[in-house]
C-alpha cells in the first residue's frame, strides 16, 4: 500500500537531534554546454541548481542531510555518457542521477538495475522503451500521452471524432513511435479519434508543399508534428503557400518557444505544444516563485520549468528515502524504493507536475495520467486552461 504524505511536514519531524554534522548526498546531473541543446542549457541547470538551493536551506537543512549536485556536459551524445559514467559511479556514488534526453537513456537504461542508480529524466519518454523493471524514469509519460491529453480536451469541444493528421520522420525511430502511439489512440477509442494520414519528411526540410498538401486533402482537423523546430516552420511556411490552415500540434523540445525564434507569433496563432508539466506562465505557480527567490542566474521559461520540476521530484523522493532508511543510510536502492512506494502530490511538488504515481511496469507515472498545453493565442503563448487534462487510456502499443 502506497502513502501519501505532507512532505514538508514530515521534514520538521525528521530534523535530527543528536548530529551537528549534515549527511551530504551526490545528485548528478547531465547537461550539454556543446551540443544541440547548448543554447537553452544555462537556463536548465539555473533550475537544478535553485531547487536544490532551495531544498538545502528549507528542508534539508532540518533533516540534517544536504545534497550536492554535480553536473557533467555529455554534450548530448551518447559515446560521451558512456565514457563519463563509470568515473561518476566511482568519484561521486550518486544516490539518483538526473537525466537529458535520448542519449542518457539508450545508454544507461541497461546497466542502471545493475549500478543501483535510478535516473530521472525531464524529457518524455518513447513507447520504445515501455518495459517492466527499469531504473530509468521521466517525470513524464510518452509523448504520445500527452498528445493525447491535448486531443481529449479539443475532441470534447466538437462533434464527433477529432481529425489527426501526422508529420514526421521515418527513419527517426523515437519519432515514429510518436505518431505509433496517437494511431493506438484512435484504433483504441475509434469515436473519438481519427488519424488521417501520417506524411514523412527529412528532419531539416527545405519545402514541405507536397506533404503539407496531401495530409489537407483528407480534412484533417490538425497537424501534428512531433519531431523537429525545422519541420513545425516549413510546415507553417507551406500552409500559407497552399492557403490552408490548421492547428499544428508540437511537443517541448520543437514548441512554440523554439519556433517563434523562426515565425513571429502571429504567424503561430492557434498553434499548440502539448506537454505534462505545469506551463511557465501558469497563473499562481509555487515553483516559480521558488526559482525566483533561489536562482543565482537564469531566467524563468519552458526548460527551466521542466528542470526545475525534475529536480523537485528528485528531492521529495530523497525526503521519503530519509524518512524510510534514515538520514544516514540513503542509496540509490532506497531511492528507486520511495520512488516507488510512495505517492507524490502536486501541492508537494510545488504544483510543477501533477500528482504522480509510479510502479515497476513502466518507465513513466502509471494511473491517472495527466497532460497541459500551451497555445497562441492573440499573439501570445498562454496555458490553454488552469486545470490539468485528462489523458485517455492507452494500452501499450
Amino acid at each position: 500500500m502506497k502513502l501519501t504524505k505532507t512532505l514538508l511536514a514530515g521534514a520538521t519531524a525528521l530534523a535530527l537531534t543528536g548530529s551537528a554534522l549534515a549527511e551530504e548526498y551526490v545528485i548528478t546531473a547531465s547537461a550539454d554546454y556543446s551540443g544541440p541543446f547548448a543554447d537553452v542549457m544555462p537556463d536548465a541547470m539555473a533550475g537544478l541548481n535553485a531547487m536544490v538551493d532551495y531544498w538545502n536551506a528549507e528542508v534539508g537543512e532540518g533533516l540534517g542531510v544536504s545534497v550536492d549536485l554535480k553536473t557533467y556536459d555529455m554534450r548530448y551524445d551518447s559515446a560521451v555518457v558512456a565514457r563519463t559514467w563509470p568515473s561518476i559511479l566511482t568519484s561521486d556514488e550518486p544516490i539518483i542521477h538526473l537525466g537529458f534526453g535520448s542519449p542518457d537513456l539508450v545508454t544507461l537504461m541497461g546497466r542502471l538495475p545493475n549500478d543501483k542508480v535510478p535516473m530521472l529524466l525531464g524529457t518524455a519518454m518513447v513507447g520504445l522503451v515501455w518495459k517492466p523493471d527499469g531504473w530509468h524514469f521521466s517525470i513524464r509519460p510518452t509523448y504520445s500521452h500527452e498528445f493525447a491529453g491535448l486531443f481529449n480536451h479539443l475532441q470534447k469541444q466538437g462533434d464527433g471524432p477529432l481529425r489527426i493528421a501526422a508529420l514526421s520522420t521515418q527513419n527517426q525511430a523515437g519519432f515514429v513511435d510518436q505518431v505509433n502511439g496517437v494511431k493506438a489512440l484512435a484504433d483504441q477509442h475509434p469515436e473519438r479519434f481519427t488519424v488521417t494520414s501520417t506524411q514523412w519528411a527529412d528532419t531539416a526540410p527545405v519545402s514541405l508543399t507536397s506533404q503539407i498538401r496531401s495530409a489537407m486533402a483528407d480534412d484533417p482537423d490538425l497537424l501534428l508534428v512531433g519531431g523537429t523546430t525545422a519541420q513545425v516552420i516549413a510546415s507553417a511556411k507551406a500552409m500559407d503557400e497552399l492557403g490552408q490552415r490548421v492547428p499544428i500540434v508540437m511537443s517541448t523540445h520543437n514548441g512554440l518557444s523554439e519556433v517563434s525564434k523562426g515565425l513571429s507569433l502571429e504567424q503561430l496563432e492557434g498553434f499548440y505544444s502539448a506537454f505534462s508539466f505545469a506551463a511557465p506562465e501558469k497563473e499562481g505557480l509555487p515553483i516559480r516563485d521558488v526559482f525566483e527567490e533561489y536562482k543565482s542566474d537564469g531566467d524563468w521559461g519552458t526548460i527551466t520549468a521542466q528542470a526545475s520540476a525534475q529536480a523537485i521530484l528528485a528531492l521529495r523522493v530523497l525526503e521519503n528515502a530519509i524518512a524510510d532508511v534514515g538520514p544516514g543510510d540513503v542509496t540509490g536502492q532506497a531511492m528507486y524504493d520511495a520512488l516507488l512506494a510512495h505517492e507524490y502530490a502536486e501541492d508537494d511538488l510545488l504544483g510543477a507536475l501533477p500528482s504522480l504515481d509510479f510502479d515497476n511496469t513502466a518507465p513513466f507515472p502509471v494511473g491517472d495520467i495527466k497532460a497541459t498545453a500551451q497555445v497562441v493565442e492573440d499573439g501570445e503563448i498562454t496555458a490553454v486552461q488552469s486545470d490539468w487534462f485528462d489523458v485517455p487510456q492507452i494500452d501499450k502499443w
